[in-house]
């Protein structure tokens, strides 16, 4: 790029300087046409007089370009022959260095003179003059005109290049000039780049690092900056990928151990009462029979939660979508946990609209109403009361589920659809469940391009309310 704008610079310079040259011509050969034009009225309408003197000899006696003087007569009062006029002092040579007098076709006339110029006529024939068309490749012309009548045409032949020692001289030092500044040009933009270059490469440096980082395990990624470019969001993408990983990875390990624990729980009762069996501390009758078969039954609902959600998950489950009363299926499962409320001290009531049909799994909806049901039921201090409301509003359906103390803090409300999160990690006042079925009904919620949300209840406890959108047209 240096290069080229050098020698376009170079190449502008040069019609710069074309364009210089040619509107001096112009402007000298507009002058002496106005002595031409004068002299040729003079002579009443003739280039005799111009073509008599020479129009060399007539350029440089009226070199002030004005209209021709009138000689002085003789002494003797008798017309002479008019004085050789001769260049002004300062432009006068000294006899001596030329060997010639001044004046007398010498090359000091010819640059007094200008480049090379003829007069020709309104036909193109030469008054005055030499004719250089043959070996010049620069020429130009001035037309004459008296009261719109053409009557000449002057014409010159400068050699613009190499044609003055001065001219040579100042473009060479423009060259010069040219190569001096793109040298310091180059100069001064491979110092900007090394500093922009590093002022770039540290961010990216730094993700690199990052990235590494990530690669190998290491998830505690703070890619810290001020920089409001794309660089910079991509550190901070950087940063919230390992602020990510680094949660799926505490939430995995923290996943495995609660499962450890769940399934050791159940696995450990039922070793310990098999051993008293078999070593007849506890006799084999209905009562511990009875006992296996719950820790058996737990285990079996632990294992099945987890098949479940890992289904949902992956998204496996097959939903079967058809038009169904969202009442009935609501109501059926209040019918089937309606006992065991009763026997926990807590009072059930519901307000259902009749008939509300939605396109829907029957199946996982029930099974999104149970788990809700049973985690309030599990959860809800008897004495205690559990509120069910079932709205249409205007572009969905809404399902909410109150209870009454005790409640939880706003924080960890949308944290209770974590797998096995609880709010009491001790788990000594767990009824039953192993903190999957809430995870497991925002799956099913989803599924049904539905969404559920959690928030402390006006009872003092928990409510979870689950909305379905309608589609449109439906009411």
């Amino acid at each position: 790029m240096l290069v080229i704008s050098l020698s376009l610079a170079q190449w502008s310079f040069k019609q710069g300087f074309l364009e210089f040259v040619s509107g001096i011509e112009q402007s000298r050969l507009e002058k002496i046409s106005g002595d031409l034009l004068s002299q040729y009225i003079a002579s009443d309408n003739s280039w005799e007089d111009v073509q008599r003197v020479g129009l060399d000899d007539f350029i440089s006696n009226n070199k002030s370009f004005n209209s021709p003087p009138k000689h002085p007569p003789m002494r003797n009062g008798g017309a002479g022959k008019p004085p050789r006029r001769v260049p002004p002092p300062h432009l006068q040579q000294p006899p001596d260095r030329l060997g010639v007098e001044p004046g007398l076709g010498d090359p000091w006339r010819e640059k007094a003179s200008g480049p090379p110029t003829a007069l020709f006529d309104a036909k193109g024939s030469l008054i005055s003059g030499e004719d250089h068309s043959a070996n010049s490749e620069n020429s130009f012309s001035y037309p004459l005109f008296v009261n719109d009548i053409k009557v000449g045409e002057l014409r010159s032949w400068p050699t613009i290049e190499g044609s003055s020692e001065s001219a040579s001289l100042f473009a060479q030092k423009q060259l010069i000039a040219f190569l001096i500044i793109g040298l310091a040009c180059a100069l001064l933009a491979g110092l900007l780049s090394l500093l922009i270059s590093r002022k770039l490469l540290q961010p990216i440096k730094l993700i690199m690092q990052g990235v590494s980082q990530l690669s190998s395990g290491n998830y505690n990624v703070n890619l810290t900056s001020e920089r409001k470019d794309e660089l910079g969001e991509l550190m901070e993408n950087v940063s919230y990928l390992s602020q990510t990983l680094n949660k799926n990875r505490s939430a995995k390990n923290r996943f495995f151990a609660d499962i450890s624990h769940e399934l050791r729980t159940p696995l450990t009762v039922l070793t310990g009462e098999i051993d008293l069996l078999k070593e007849g501390i506890r006799p084999f009758n209905l009562k511990n029979l009875l006992s296996l078969e719950q820790e058996t039954e737990r285990l079996n609902h632990l294992i099945d939660d987890l098949y479940q959600l890992s289904l949902s998950d992956v998204g496996a489950l097959k939903y079967n979508m058809v038009s169904t009363n969202l009442s009935e299926t609501l109501e059926r499962s209040i019918q089937s946990v309606q006992q065991q409320a009763e026997l926990k001290g807590l009072k059930i009531s519901s307000k259902i609209p009749p008939n509300l049909t939605m396109k829907m799994d029957s199946r996982r909806i029930e099974q999104l109403c149970l788990n809700l049901l049973m985690n309030s039921i599990a959860y809800t201090d008897a004495p205690g009361q559990i509120d069910i409301v079932l709205t249409v509003e205007q572009d969905h359906i809404s399902l909410r589920i109150n209870d009454s103390k005790p409640s939880v803090c706003q924080s960890d409300c949308d944290k209770l659809f974590e797998p096995l999160f609880r709010v009491d990690s001790s788990r000594t006042s767990r009824e039953s469940g192993a903190g999957l079925g809430l995870t497991i009904s925002k799956n099913i919620a989803e599924a049904h391009l539905g969404q559920i949300k959690a928030s402390p209840s006006s009872l003092g406890g928990l409510c979870i309310e689950v909305i379905f959108p309608l589609p449109r047209g439906e009411k």
